[in-house]
């Protein structure tokens, strides 16, 4: 019991624990991204309604040593008559630069062609300048599967209405998942160094504002000695974190200090006890 309480406190000081990185097959089959760090639209089911095929559902991300491993979701199945549709997900460095990933929903049943993969550099945060870093089979080493079979993350909640089009579009959603190598998207994060994600959806193009997104939230990726930790985090909790590895390792020993702290208290609490104790006797 003590142990996990312990366990509990360092969550708390640290933040998330972190989703454990393994290994991801580009390949269209999504079993291997179960557990992975997650962030699902908090606005819920159907929250996009013009256009409808905006409205995205979640995104996951892991990495590696060698790249960046994303999956990013649409609540259609089916993108036709035009109705084929983008979304992106911006990165922020280790070193504050930004990045957008873009990739288009396309056809019945949904899928989502290598072809469609745009990066971008941005000027800022919000994109409001780009520069075109590389296009489909032109960003080398970059891998995309797709298919319209990912579980709907609200699939069991009651919905008031049904704007999604496609079969099954309230069970399974269009997803992608993609390998970005680091070299893409400005290097991979030093050892204790950060990068953040977040999600939206641009359905005319990436000139615009997002449509839909997941919130001011995203996840965060860590690399701790060339193996990465990803989890759900807040754009404030990377900032106090940093996105260097020496502001992180002088962030342990405060921590560590915190719980020499509490220990010291205990002590000093259980001798000034035992002495009222021994002084009644």
């Amino acid at each position: 019991m003590r142990k996990m309480a312990l366990v509990l406190f360092l969550a708390l000081l640290l933040g998330a624990l972190p989703a454990l990185a393994n290994g991801i097959t580009i390949d269209g089959n999504f079993s291997d991204w179960v557990g992975k760090a997650s962030l699902v639209d908090p606005g819920g089911p159907d929250d996009e309604t013009s256009p409808a095929r905006a409205d995205i559902t979640e995104f996951r991300a892991d990495a590696s040593s060698s790249g960046l491993f994303l999956l990013k979701a649409w609540d259609d199945t089916k993108f036709t008559g035009g109705e084929k549709t983008t979304a992106g997900i911006t990165l922020r460095t280790a070193t504050n630069e930004y990045y957008r990933i873009y990739t288009t929903a396309e056809g019945d049943p949904g899928q989502v062609p290598l072809s469609s993969l745009k990066i971008k550099k941005c000027s800022d945060s919000t994109c409001s300048n780009q520069t075109d870093i590389c296009t489909g089979s032109g960003c080398s080493g970059a891998q995309a599967g797709s298919g319209a079979t990912w579980t709907d993350p609200f699939s069991n909640t009651q919905r008031a209405q049904n704007p999604c089009d496609g079969t099954n579009c309230t069970i399974y959603d269009t997803a992608v998942e993609l390998y970005i190598p680091w070299n893409l998207i400005g290097g991979a994060p030093g050892d204790g160094q950060f990068i953040f994600l977040q999600f939206g959806s641009y359905p005319s193009g990436p000139g615009q504002a997002p449509k839909d997104d997941t919130g001011p939230n995203g996840i965060a990726c860590k690399n701790v000695g060339g193996s990465f930790q990803c989890y759900r985090s807040t754009p404030t909790a990377v900032t106090l974190r940093s996105f260097t590895a020496s502001s992180w390792s002088v962030s342990v020993p405060f921590v560590a200090g915190i719980i020499g702290a509490f220990v010291l208290l205990a002590l000093v609490a259980s001798i000034i006890g035992l002495t009222r104790a021994q002084r009644c006797a």
